[in-house]
């Protein structure tokens, strides 16, 4: 019998092969929308705001909408 190779020494059996192809489309996806929104996002906000907000807020708002898009994928796919 071998012995278990975790931290936590328990037994896993690996599971099904996770599709990264469809979190490559939403980062894709965030790229573009980044490009798209950013001079709708200058033109709405005026001055050091407007700035601040296109070129750092917007990517971020983005990003973190990419993650939560690529967590419930997992949760989905981990259930079904």
């Amino acid at each position: 019998m071998t012995e278990p190779s975790t931290l936590l020494h328990r037994s896993e059996s690996p599971g099904r092969r996770y599709p990264l192809f469809l979190e490559r489309i939403v980062l894709v996806l965030v790229i573009a929308g980044t490009w798209l929104l950013h001079p709708i996002v200058l033109d709405t906000l005026d001055g050091a705001l407007g700035t601040l907000a296109a070129w750092c807020g917007l990517p971020l708002l983005l990003l973190m909408c990419a993650e939560l898009i690529g967590r419930a994928l997992q949760s989905v796919l981990n259930d079904a």
